[in-house]
């Protein structure tokens, strides 16, 4: 048996300090994940599906490649979208084809990742690492996420937690609040918790730059909402040196996602006149700030960008993966590392099911078994080497303690993209 160093990517963490124990060319033992990554891992070492396989039978390598080509040179707007459960090689790879076949391309995940990413475009984004989080804020407001849930070692790992808290030690005290719907895993752990329904997130957030400003507010037309704990929350955020705000997936879930976003960064904005505030969007895939950061960094912008004119545009709701699939526009997908029907709205998903779909993805998934093309590849982080961004934007390395002779994400992407322009050139 042998001791090798991992990464998981099971959430956004990025945790770099896992352990694993491999026998006979297997998972022996995982030492340091938490349930999440435990799945991660599973599910990735499982037996794995045929390499490649059109209309449900098993075809060789080249010959799914070939019909990949033939569906992606055919279509008129074809969509790629996922990448967030991918490595960042694989999305660069992913970007590239999606501008030689004059794609819409999107990072979608199953928790919208990329609403913040998006809405940072128009308003900025002051953000942190981990490592300053954990040394300097001394104040942390959790707006709609449950970290104890969907990223259950992250508050520990920010001394957040009630026993990070009480021997953090310092200058300062630390304090955690929690707003959400209903007490959560994480409202247990922490000083406060303000109860807010989901549809007044918008009129909070505006209003909360109403109190950290000075500006009086009418409460009879502010009636429904809880002013005096949002005021005590406005005078702890004005009397702090370092304060942070971990907006989670139920601030962006709903059709307001985008507004509300907007509200968020415009908050936080504000705040940054009176104390140090930064906002760290939770993202649940485990490379969904890579995806942001790849696609940026290629086109100039985050998400929801299209190549259809030969040159990137970005529009948050019209080239969204799931607005071009709710309003039947693409006809033929290309999905990365993402269960689409299993997370998509349902409108989305049937319209989905009724194109030609290629998915690459190490799982079998839901939307693999449907797809008119699907490729069963090398996971990263597992099987092939990669580098994933954790959501604070770190690089950290995804080593492969195992071994395969399976192509990986950015090999198939790479090889169909090699084919598309084969075929332009006859």
């Amino acid at each position: 048996m042998a001791e090798r160093a991992a990464t998981c990517a099971g959430c956004g963490c990025g945790c770099d300090d896992i352990e694993v124990t491999v026998a006979a060319g297997a998972l022996e033992r995982v030492t340091g994940t938490c349930m999440i990554g435990d799945a991660w891992f599973a599910e990735r070492t499982v037996d794995a599906p045929p390499v490649a396989r059109v209309d449900g039978r098993e075809v060789d390598f080249a010959e799914a490649v070939e019909a990949s080509a033939a569906i992606l040179g055919e279509a008129r707007l074809p969509l790629v979208c996922g990448l967030g459960q991918t490595d960042c090689e694989s999305q660069r790879a992913a970007v590239a084809l999606a501008e030689r076949i004059g794609a819409v391309i999107d990072p979608a995940g199953p928790v919208v990742d990329g609403t913040v990413g998006a809405a940072s475009q128009a308003i900025g984004l002051s953000t942190a690492t981990f490592g300053e989080l954990r040394d300097r804020a001394e104040l942390v407001v959790a707006w709609r996420a449950d970290p104890v849930a969907s990223h259950p070692r992250l508050l520990p790992r920010l001394r957040l937690d009630r026993a990070g808290r009480a021997t953090a030690g310092g200058d300062f005290d630390r304090t955690l609040v929690v707003i959400d719907v209903q007490r959560t895993a994480t409202a247990d752990e922490a000083d406060a918790f303000i109860e807010l329904p989901p549809e007044l997130d918008f009129e909070a957030l505006w209003s909360m730059r109403a109190l950290v400003r000075g500006v009086p507010l009418d409460r009879d037309l502010a009636a429904r909402l809880p002013l005096d704990g949002l005021g005590q929350l406005a005078d702890r955020f004005r009397a702090c040196g370092y304060g942070a705000v971990l907006p989670g997936p139920g601030l962006v879930a709903s059709a307001a996602g985008y507004v509300n976003a907007l509200a968020l960064l415009a908050l936080v904005r504000d705040l940054a006149r009176i104390a140090h505030v930064v906002a760290l969007p939770l993202r649940q895939d485990g490379n969904a700030r890579g995806a942001e950061d790849v696609l940026a960094w290629q086109t100039g912008y985050p998400a929801a960008v299209s190549f259809a004119r030969g040159h990137p545009r970005a529009r948050p709701g019209e080239f969204s993966a799931a607005g071009v699939l709710e309003r039947g526009e693409t006809d033929a997908a290309l999905i990365v590392g993402f269960d689409a029907l299993r997370h998509l709205p349902p409108r989305a998903a049937d319209n989905l099911r009724r194109i030609p779909t290629i998915v690459v993805d190490p799982r079998a998934t839901e939307t693999a078994a449907a797809a008119r093309v699907a490729f069963a590849t090398a996971a990263g982080g597992v099987h092939r080497e990669g580098t994933a961004h954790r959501m604070d934007g770190v690089p950290v390395p995804l080593p492969a303690p195992l071994a395969s002779a399976r192509a990986g994400d950015e090999q198939v992407l790479a090889a169909i993209a090699a084919r598309v322009a084969g075929a332009e050139g006859t």
